[in-house]
């Protein structure tokens, strides 16, 4: 008998379900099906835009839902359907955008499920995308020849997405979003900042979908290794750290599991929704 009773899993991707290789390892894989046919929900709960979510992970029959872009969205996979929306309005990204301009190297947006990047940007991205990432970026942005245009033509925003080549801006940028309030603010990699409306976070958005599905608190478990997934481990009824979170995330979890390397994510699913 399975004391835990999880009956919702959301899954952080990077740095989580992905190893170092950005690889879906076997085990994982086989632990996200066994757990779906458990009768638990496993789903991705990513900052990434639906456009970037991993196919082999939503095309896993029963993976009926994803949290993206740090909460802002939650989709139902079979139409598309935004279920849950968090979004910014175009007036508070436009003054975001001004107060913080010439500080950080890349500004993207997050429109309807896809990320949207000037293409100059995009086609220089081995220049400013994290461990690796040029290939993601350019798969999960369009190209725009002006961020600025392309705000102003938009009703509302997912989230935006900064790169920076210094920390000290990376910092400044964050005190000013601080100082203009209502925003949550969270970074996912070393050189980057994530904001989205104060309402939109992983855990919030994993919370109301479950009680969308009839669930409670207790049944929700999430993964995850980074400071966007913090508010996710904290705020779910099961917050599980990665062995490679670093260790102020690891201290606020509920329980740590082995490392993006080691099948974390299907150790946690064998002990407390298979209860192996």
């Amino acid at each position: 008998m399975n004391e835990y009773n999880i009956k919702l899993v959301g899954l952080d991707i990077d740095g989580t379900l992905l190893n170092t290789k950005n690889q879906i390892s076997p085990r994982n894989h086989a632990a996200i099906r066994a757990a779906i046919d458990a009768g638990c929900r496993v789903i991705p709960a990513t900052g990434r835009p639906l456009r970037g979510v991993l196919p082999e992970f939503i095309q896993i029959p029963g993976v009926d839902y994803a949290v993206t872009a740090n909460g802002a969205t939650v989709v139902r996979l079979s139409d598309g359907e935004f279920v849950i929306k968090n979004w910014l309005s175009r007036a508070r990204l436009q003054k975001l955008y001004e107060a913080t301009q010439g500080l950080w190297r890349v500004f993207d947006v997050f429109v309807g499920g896809s990320g949207y990047s000037e293409k100059k940007n995009l086609d220089a991205a081995e220049e400013w995308a994290p461990r690796n990432m040029a290939p993601y970026m350019r798969m999960s942005r369009q190209p725009v020849e002006s961020i600025p245009d392309f705000i102003a033509a938009q009703e509302g925003f997912e989230k935006c997405s900064m790169f920076f080549t210094s920390e000290e801006n990376r910092q400044k940028v964050r005190q000013i979003a601080q100082e203009m309030g209502g925003f949550s603010i969270v970074s996912s990699e070393s050189n980057n900042l994530e904001i989205s409306d104060e309402g939109a976070t992983k855990g919030l958005a994993l919370l109301e979908l479950g009680r969308m599905l009839g669930l409670e608190k207790s049944q929700v478990m999430a993964c995850g290794d980074s400071e966007n997934d913090l508010p996710m481990l904290e705020t779910v009824g099961l917050g599980v750290a990665m062995g490679n979170a670093p260790r102020f995330i690891q201290e606020k979890a509920a329980a740590v599991t082995a490392t993006n390397d080691e099948d974390g994510v299907a150790l946690a699913l064998e002990k407390y929704v298979l209860g192996r």
